[in-house]
């Protein structure tokens, strides 16, 4: 199981709904100001998000690279595929990216992410997205979270060194009297606010300070093209 898709596989197990709700919150006041009409979610996740502007004024539709979660998307009734950003061919107002996406791509690859996100933009359109700040990653994030249940044990064992979070995660699952372990490992990426700052064909119009988990352990941007 790769590593997205184990991901998916665990995320019942390690909740923190509640958590993105508020967080979906804040993203559809941003909206409302901004006046769009489409939406592009890069990095779509369950697809909850998605659930929560079906009925809205808002059209949108969902991308991510997990086949598993594009399938627990879908079951909500919203549009999700599994495709990269460079493939799609349809222009959005705006462009959403939710649950510190940005922060899974390494620094060196920004240019080329903010490069094919414009061509999926139309002109004046805005990109919003959350990043974990320096306290999410050492405060929040690093660390051990252990869950021991009748049929399941989940470690995962989060370490933040030299601006890199390392994650490994490890599922032992019974099946028919056995167990299988499920293992990988992800790697998440602090970003400075001042490479945003500079990025071709974007604009820095404004950040909020929020906080999830911690104290002020995200922030939110607003881009515009």
């Amino acid at each position: 199981m790769n590593a997205l898709d184990l991901y998916a596989h665990i995320e019942p197990l390690i909740g923190f709904y509640d958590e993105y709700e508020k967080l979906y919150d804040e993203y559809i006041c941003i909206l409302e100001t901004l006046k769009v009409q489409t939406i592009l979610d890069i990095g779509c996740g369950n697809g909850k998000f998605l659930r929560r502007l079906r009925g809205t004024k808002f059209r949108a539709k969902g991308i991510d690279r997990s086949g598993k979660m594009v399938k627990l998307a879908t079951f909500l009734d919203v549009e999700a595929d599994k495709i990269e950003l460079k493939d799609i061919k349809e222009r959005f107002c705006c462009a959403t990216a939710i649950g510190d996406v940005l922060n899974y791509i390494p620094q060196t690859e920004l240019r080329s992410f903010f490069s094919d996100l414009k061509s999926v933009l139309k002109e004046g359109g805005y990109f919003l997205a959350d990043i974990n700040t320096l306290s999410g990653f050492e405060d929040v994030a690093d660390g051990l979270f252990l869950k021991d249940m009748e049929d399941k044990f989940l470690a995962i064992d989060a370490d933040f060194k030299s601006t890199i979070l390392t994650t490994s995660i490890t599922l032992f699952e019974k099946d028919n009297g056995y167990y299988k372990k499920f293992s990988n490992t992800i790697l998440q990426y602090y970003h400075d606010m001042e490479i945003f700052k500079n990025i071709d064909g974007f604009e820095l119009i404004n950040s909020f300070d929020i906080s999830m988990f911690g104290d002020l352990d995200k922030k939110i941007l607003v881009f515009k093209t």
